[in-house]
């Protein structure tokens, strides 16, 4: 018994000193992580159901002295099941349970350098970072880059979002092709989509971006290769700082109903859990964006001095929101008499994206009573949010957060960030931890994609990381190659599947895309319909009820935006098809909310309605009608009792959509 136990022992230790491959799969058994470091190269293989979708792909980190993933041995690997419970307070689900394989594997190269590799396959996706302990011969980090060839097997079709620089808005249309139609070099954002064949899909984005470089995703060669964001110092170095240190979460989600790519919580789950207890103060809610609607207000209040004129136009959205149960209005700049826009604090640049030395994130323009203005929100039950510039805010940022909330501003919009290198990635961090502290929440505009992070820090509301409705204020692309309806549809899988996405939604204009010209304020190409139905399928803690209030008076779905939650207790996607249309429904205690978009095309779209419970409910729809093809703002509203054995038909105009509310009836 002894000798059989010492000899099993010692060939076990054998195996795990001279290992080349090692496997985990997800708790469902469909989906294999391959991490293989034969032929003295270390990569990655992906199956799924039997079909190989990544196949022998090479990964490593190129330090800068020099790369480790060649000659790559696998000293020893732990195995567990991970079991994840926690709470959402902004999100897609207000609980999250979630079941996962986890392996740590050890490398070492012929140079002696250690690193961790920690492997995650989840029953939806699979991921791996790198861990790099403090070691002899390297007490300080310094990345040239990270190597991630994909290596997909076949021609997949890629939906991206090619962006010309590192340094950008991270805004553009999304590219439809075979991978191998795409030409080298170019810059693509994260999430990607890639359509396998028997239709597998896979996104491709990273989890938990802190203390490191973001990652885009480039062609070569007719295959996607990692490539993080340098540093703008021209070092040639992308991630520097102290040891130890983690990288981002590389994620693969994979299912064959594109609709899961949506339900999924993977980023979140891979992100640390928040520290704080108490988040009592957290209030998502709908917000007023009078920037979007080109300030639209009634004349008599764009008379007098220019504190005047801005003290007067911002109370008379402030009652429109205790009026209409719209939880904040957004303070975006002052008016004068030609609807110039300038930054609301003391600035000489601002507006431009080009801040000065003077500018004072903390100093409000002199007449203008910031103090008073939230005061009197406070009292209609109304938060106040505020603009700034992330350059001007990082002067003083702690100070600014403090000033903030002795004033009552309960949350602001950073924008201007326009990149993800390491020096914003720890901005960004920084804002976030500082707006927790000040119970500040946080709308990243002219920013990267988001991470899973308000997992982390439940204040991140939202990120933009879109070309979204505001670019329908002078983009002539809407009446070209560029239909509303399509880029809509884009979004929710690639960008969604990220986290939630500001779109200065709430447009209640709109003309037919040949009849399209930039306006202000702005005209949209969807229906009314459709228009009220992006609400639900986008996910958004704070979601922009961005016209403006004679925009809405009077006016057919109205009540939609004056109820729509902007978190839930569970979302579901029961029909989905990539270019087609897709059906979001999600909970929010009893009440579901549901949201249809279509593209260009009519179609006849019919929801099982067995994801209710039992009883009888209530339906809300409001739909399309015959007219709204020609006339894109015609809708009905209709009321009707259904029940979970019950099919749902709705007819889509072009462009179109539904959205409904579904209350059990007591």
């Amino acid at each position: 018994m002894n000798k059989t136990f010492f000899l099993t022992l010692m060939i076990c230790l054998m195996m795990s000193c001279t290992t080349r491959n090692t496997v985990i799969t997800s708790p469902d058994e469909n989906l294999q992580f391959t991490l293989s470091t034969e032929l003295g190269e270390t990569t990655f293989s992906i199956r799924y159901k039997n079909q190989v979708l990544v196949e022998n792909a090479p990964l490593g980190i190129d330090f800068a002295d020099g790369y480790f993933g060649e000659n790559v041995s696998i000293k020893n690997s732990r195995k567990q099941h991970v079991v994840d419970d926690y709470d959402l307070p902004t999100g897609k689900t207000s609980h999250v349970h979630s079941e996962s394989n986890e392996m740590k594997v050890s490398l070492s190269d012929a140079e002696g350098r250690v690193v961790e590799m920690q492997l995650r396959a989840f029953d939806d996706g699979v991921a791996y970072r790198f861990v790099i302990p403090e070691q002899e011969g390297m007490r300080e980090l310094a990345i040239r880059g990270e190597k991630m060839e994909l290596r997909t097997t076949g021609d997949p079709i890629l939906k991206g979002m090619i962006l010309p620089t590192f340094s950008c808005s991270h805004e553009n249309v999304y590219t439809t092709k075979p991978l191998s139609e795409f030409a080298d070099s170019l810059l693509i954002e994260m999430p990607a989509l890639l359509s396998f064949p028997e239709g597998i899909y896979m996104a491709v984005t990273e989890a938990m971006v802190v203390d490191y470089a973001g990652m885009m995703l480039t062609t070569r060669g007719g295959q996607l290769c990692g490539k993080l964001s340098p540093r703008l110092d021209d070092s040639g170095l992308c991630v520097t700082g102290d040891l130890p240190r983690r990288s981002p979460w590389r994620v693969f989600q994979v299912t064959d109903r594109a609709g899961a790519l949506l339900e999924s919580t993977i980023l979140t789950t891979l992100a640390d859990p928040c520290t704080e207890g108490d988040l009592s103060w957290l209030n998502p809610g709908t917000s007023t964006w009078p920037w979007w609607n080109a300030y639209q207000a009634p004349e008599e209040l764009k008379k007098g001095d220019i504190n005047t004129i801005n003290q007067n136009f911002n109370r008379y959205y402030i009652d429109f929101c205790a009026e209409n149960n719209i939880k904040y209005h957004s303070i975006t700049g002052i008016i004068d008499e030609n609807n110039r826009e300038f930054c609301w604090y003391y600035n000489e640049g601002s507006a431009t994206g080009q801040p000065q030395p003077t500018d004072n994130t903390k100093l409000p323009y002199p007449g203008f009573d910031i103090e008073a203005l939230c005061k009197y929100a406070h009292e209609k039950g109304v938060g106040m949010r505020v603009w700034v510039h992330w350059k001007t805010l990082n002067q003083n940022m702690e100070e600014t957060f403090r000033q903030y909330q002795e004033w009552g501003i309960n949350g602001m919009m950073i924008d201007y960030m326009d990149r993800d290198d390491e020096e914003m990635v720890a901005f960004q961090k920084k804002a976030l931890e500082l707006a927790m502290k000040y119970h500040l929440h946080v709308q990243f505009h002219g920013a990267s994609k988001p991470s899973g992070l308000q997992r982390t820090y439940p204040c991140e509301f939202t990120r933009e990381n879109t070309l979204n409705y505001e670019w329908y204020k002078w983009d002539r692309r809407f009446s070209g190659e560029l239909k509303g309806a399509h880029h809509d549809l884009d979004i929710p899988f690639t960008r969604c599947l990220a986290g939630p996405a500001d779109y200065h939604l709430g447009s209640f204009r709109a003309i037919k895309t040949q009849d399209f010209q930039p306006s202000f304020p702005p005209m949209t190409t969807c229906t009314r319909s459709h228009s009220l139905a992006m609400y639900v399928v986008l996910e958004s803690a704070l979601q922009l009820i961005s016209d403006a209030p004679e925009a809405y008076e009077g006016q057919e779905g109205f009540a939609f935006l004056r109820e729509i939650p902007t978190v839930w207790d569970e979302t579901r996607v029961p029909l989905a098809e990539v270019d087609n249309y897709i059906v979001v429904a999600r909970r929010s205690g009893q009440e579901w909310y549901i949201g249809c978009i279509g593209n260009t095309e009519s179609r006849d779209v019919e929801l099982p309605l067995d994801f209710l419970g039992e009883g009888k409910y209530t339906l809300t729809l409001y739909r399309d009608t015959e007219e709204s093809s020609e006339d894109l703002n015609r809708q009905i509203c209709e009321e009707s009792s259904v029940q979970a054995s019950e099919t749902l038909r709705v007819h889509l105009a072009p462009c179109g959509g539904f959205a409904a509310k579904i209350t059990p009836v007591k």
